[in-house]
């Protein structure tokens, strides 16, 4: 009598009667028996190098290369006083700098202010320790309020962050700073009136063309402080000279004396 052949299922692990060389942690379901043997099937877990099991995956686990623990990234950060205003932090140096890879826009001021450059170039390279931001810029606004394209593209090139609260026209209406300049305080650095001459030509051309006797007002202008030339002698003397000149010059000094004293390098009293 001939027995219908069964093809033989071989299984996926050595059977239980077959011990295998090496341990193997399992979890073992039960199939129904072939042949009258019970097959086994097991689902090995891999070990570790040490010999341990694997422990369940921690938060550090799952987070990518990028965001690591291990990899982060520590940024200082350190807080902008409120009297910064301008995104220069040596400004009279980035200040050079600007002016030397912006030629184009500051010949168009050069040409807007014209006698009035140099006096312009003292607030533009004054140091913050001489000059807060909010003070340079005031005097940069009153200077270009007549062109405010050109003020704008100033306050963009240097980033200015403060607010514009003050209009255009009442920045023509304002008294300038330099009225109450208590001129005789220019005596207190011999050196810089020393340089008066050079840094201000065209002021010189000035009094020279508007004033009668113009020698004796430089005499007067230049004479040293003693006991013979007091401060308010010479101040009483600069005012009758310039006051009724019919040209301005006494506004046009008490500008140059308030830049001189403000923004004259350190070490030349």
């Amino acid at each position: 009598m001939m027995m219908n052949s069964q093809p033989f299922e071989a299984p996926l692990t050595p059977p239980a009667e077959y011990p295998s060389s090496r341990t193997h942690n399992t979890a073992t379901t039960t199939t129904p028996t072939t042949g009258g043997r019970k097959l086994s099937v097991t689902f090995d877990l891999p070990e570790t190098p040490g010999g341990t099991k694997h422990s369940p995956l921690n938060e550090d686990d799952l987070l990518s290369p990028s965001i690591s623990r291990s990899n982060s990234i520590d940024i200082n950060a350190q807080a902008v006083p409120d009297t910064i205003l301008v995104a220069l932090l040596d400004r009279d140096e980035e200040m050079r700098h600007l002016v030397q890879h912006n030629t184009a826009f500051f010949s168009s001021l050069r040409s807007h202010l014209y006698h009035n450059w140099s006096r312009f170039e003292n607030t533009l390279y004054c140091p913050r320790s001489k000059m807060s931001d909010q003070d340079w810029m005031d005097r940069i606004s009153k200077a270009l309020h007549a062109v405010p394209p050109l003020l704008q593209q100033f306050k963009d090139l240097v980033g200015y962050m403060g607010e514009d609260d003050t209009s255009t026209t009442t920045i023509q209406q304002e008294e300038p700073s330099f009225i109450h300049v208590d001129l005789a305080r220019i005596r207190d650095y011999p050196q810089r009136v020393a340089r008066l001459r050079q840094a201000y030509p065209q002021f010189i051309i000035n009094c020279q063309k508007g004033l009668s006797n113009p020698d004796a007002f430089f005499d007067t202008l230049f004479a040293p402080r003693s006991s013979t030339m007091p401060d308010d002698i010479w101040e009483m003397r600069i005012y009758d000279q310039l006051d009724h000149s019919g040209h301005d010059l006494l506004a046009q000094l008490k500008e140059i004396v308030e830049y001189e004293i403000e923004c004259g390098m350190e070490g030349d009293h």
